[in-house]
């Protein structure tokens, strides 16, 4: 096992893609086996170390920066241990980086649905975010494709957990060594990333993926594969900025299948002028949806599109268009990235989700607030097929500052009320603990921290992410 207790070697895992300022531990510990990982959790235990769990670092949220204490890293843990092509499956070992994963299964003609955008991500990481990627509109997030987990926890009791063997029954879970008495609130039929995973008759898995590593050390998953994708294409349609983008997406999605569409995302004006610079078939005063989908549609699609009354459209018509379009979709949250640091702020970004009928109602809302609200620099994108938009704010004073935070809470509160949530794909880690009150009562968080108490006895793993101190300290 690796051990690194110089504060030039440890500075690196103090930071992830948040922006966040003020991690500190003492030591990063890179278990090489899983001998090595019980072991760090026993050496925590015994001296009421905090100790948080750090995967790739591309989180937004900084679930993996510690606030005091040890670090455990995965990223040693980096095996394929096995690819079943005729089963399609493959177990991996937490610390696989996806895109290494995605190269090894091409070569099996095989593909793994639900990979994330940041393709340098850890697949444990991903399991305990649930992470979505650029297909989720198609596939779904990383929950779907999950059939096993493997995990340690803080008690040295090993947890291995099969899809389909343990549901939720009658308010608990029992996993064998202890039963989990679930909250009551359910988690909503929406893109949600928010808190623990609770359903009636749930798989017990489902509780594990999204826990933001509260609950154990996810050492080892198996994960379900499709066959390799078809040729694909890429279209981008511009807009005048009064169209109405939510009919036009509804008409889109009612066509899904036929359509054979794998991503369909949404550019506001202001979201298109962070990347006039570096592309110049953008127009002036439009908006935009980038559609993803098979080669051998494109026909019906472009059909479909002729009925719209649109300014332009750019269409990849060779692989090396089709990856420029590709950068065109994640240059985007780079530039926004790299203009808050240039602006020295932290992100102020809803992340929400409603039901598709109630969709347009909150896209409205949005579009009211940045006309209402010129003096502060706002843009909104993403993934609008999935009835979730990005919608992040760049506050550069105090008093911006403010403005933007009421924002950010009156927008969560209105996707909770429209059947939603503030918080579709990130996660809560330690930039929104304060803000989940706006989505669940404190009886409800309380309730969900008991859980974690169940599986974390000794309270040490990855404190601060999901719960406010104050509730902590009433548990």
């Amino acid at each position: 096992m690796k051990i690194k207790q110089n504060q030039s070697q440890i500075i690196g895992y103090l930071e992830d893609a948040s922006n966040f300022k003020g991690g500190k531990a003492f030591s990063v510990y890179i278990p090489e086996n899983e001998n090595e990982v019980l072991d760090v959790l026993k050496y925590c235990v015994k001296n009421k170390i905090p100790l948080t769990i750090s995967a790739a670092g591309t989180g937004t949220v900084a679930g993996r920066i510690p606030l005091d204490g040890v670090v455990l890293s995965t990223e040693a843990l980096n095996k394929i241990i096995k690819i079943d092509k005729q089963n399609k499956q493959a177990t991996l070992q937490a610390g696989v980086i996806v895109e290494e994963f995605l190269k090894e299964i091409e070569r099996y003609n095989l593909f793994y649905p639900p990979f994330p955008t940041e393709r340098t991500a850890f697949i444990g990481g991903n399991v305990a975010t649930n992470a979505s990627g650029e297909y989720s509109f198609r596939f779904g997030a990383t929950r779907n494709y999950i059939n096993r987990i493997k995990m340690f926890l803080t008690t040295g009791d090993i947890l291995e957990i099969r899809r389909g063997e343990i549901f939720e029954r009658n308010g608990f879970i029992d996993f064998g060594i202890f039963k989990v008495k679930i909250p009551s609130y359910r988690t909503p039929d929406v893109k949600c990333s928010a808190g623990y995973y609770i359903k009636d008759g749930m798989d017990a898995i489902d509780l594990i993926i999204g826990s933001e590593g509260t609950l154990g050390v996810i050492t080892e998953v198996d994960v379900s594969l499709i066959d390799k994708l078809p040729e694909r294409f890429i279209i981008i349609v511009f807009f005048k900025k009064d169209t109405d983008i939510p009919l036009i997406v509804k008409e889109i999605k009612n066509k899904k299948e036929q359509l054979g569409v794998y991503s369909l995302e949404f550019f506001d004006e202001s979201s298109l002028n962070f990347l006039k610079e570096e592309y110049n078939f953008i127009p002036e005063n439009t908006n935009a949806l980038y559609i993803e989908a098979e080669k051998e549609k494109l026909e019906k699609l472009v059909e479909l599109i002729e009925t719209f009354r649109y300014v332009s459209t750019v269409v990849s018509e060779s692989l090396s268009e089709y990856k420029k379009l590709i950068d065109f979709r994640h240059k985007l949250p780079e530039n926004i990235n790299s203009y808050f640091r240039k602006i020295g702020s932290i992100k102020v970004a809803v992340d929400a989700a409603v039901p598709d009928d109630k969709f347009e109602e909150l896209f409205l809302y949005y579009q009211k607030i940045i006309s209402e609200n010129s003096s502060l620099k706002m843009v909104l994108f993403g993934h609008i097929g999935e009835s979730h938009l990005h919608f992040n704010m760049f506050p550069d004073n105090e008093e911006k500052k403010q403005l933007a935070e009421r924002i950010y809470i009156e927008s969560i509160k209105k996707a909770v009320s429209l059947g939603g949530t503030g918080f579709a794909e990130h996660g809560i880690g330690k930039l929104k603990t304060k803000y989940l009150k706006f989505m669940y009562t404190e009886q409800q968080i309380k309730e969900m921290a008991q859980i974690k108490k169940t599986f974390d006895p000794y309270w040490i793993l990855s404190l601060d992410n999901l719960f406010p101190k104050n509730i902590i300290e009433s548990i």
